[in-house]
């Protein structure tokens, strides 16, 4: 089987990826210009959130280059481009701790301007705030290791590829609330959810049709990642957890 052949998957993923933050952030960040209604910050982003979108809406671009130019066959030039991706990531990570450190701040102003209470507002606050945290270290790992497994080809698409879903939650969050508020009705956590798991697990298959096995290193993106979650929902939903966002935040 040639590079391009093995390469599809990845290209294709991070294709997906990128159309997913689209649709995701569409309404409130790339075509808020053309809705009218809509239900995420309707009084507009602050500074640090469209740095942030920009930002990130880079990384997955670069994610969609550096795998089109392995299915390309360019090896030599996405190893030459692979360290911009390294100075990237640091701006992904500044640009996501700015964001979480002013996200209860912003909930309690939209929360004001919309005459709600922050618990109608987003009544996951604090897992979502024990989600980015940890969703942080994980891209922090996956794009370290990634560019020390550098020449271990199978390890770093895998890892790269995790860089890029680490944040993904954000838009199938997203899409899943703008269908609850099309609808009517509550299907995003469902939503995303059964995105999140179909992502993920398509490496599992991928690895399995594929090479005939799936890979350890598949196995252990996938089980962090889910542990992530996981722990980000009992965290965020005990005292102790609350507590330690809410002295974080004082």
């Amino acid at each position: 089987m040639n590079t391009a052949a093995r390469s599809n998957y990845f290209f294709i993923m991070n294709c997906l990826f990128l159309a997913l933050v689209f649709l995701g952030f569409a309404p409130s960040f790339y075509l808020k210009f053309l809705v009218s209604e809509q239900p995420f910050y309707p009084l507009g982003l602050p500074i640090p959130y469209i740095f942030h979108g920009i930002v990130l809406t880079v990384w997955y671009v670069f994610l969609v280059f550096q795998s089109g130019l392995i299915w390309s066959n360019k090896t030599g030039l996405h190893r030459q481009t692979g360290w911009f991706g390294a100075f990237w990531a640091v701006l992904v990570l500044a640009s996501t701790w700015w964001v979480i450190q002013i996200f209860p701040g912003r909930m309690d102003q939209l929360a004001a301007d919309l005459g709600q209470t922050i618990e109608e507002l987003e009544p996951g606050l604090y897992f979502i705030l024990w989600l980015d945290m940890f969703m942080s270290v994980l891209f922090a790992a996956s794009v370290w290791l990634g560019i020390n497994f550098r020449k271990k080809n199978e390890t770093h698409k895998r890892l790269m590829l995790y860089s890029g879903l680490v944040f993904l939650f954000a838009a199938t969050g997203r899409i899943g609330g703008t269908l609850s508020f099309l609808f009517e009705m509550e299907v995003g956590p469902a939503v995303g959810f059964v995105l999140l798991l179909g992502l993920t697990s398509s490496l599992l298959v991928y690895d399995y049709f594929k090479k005939g096995k799936v890979l350890p290193i598949s196995w252990i993106c996938f089980g962090f990642y889910w542990l992530a979650i996981i722990l980000s929902f009992l965290i965020g939903n005990s005292e102790w957890g609350s507590l330690i966002i809410i002295t974080l935040y004082k």
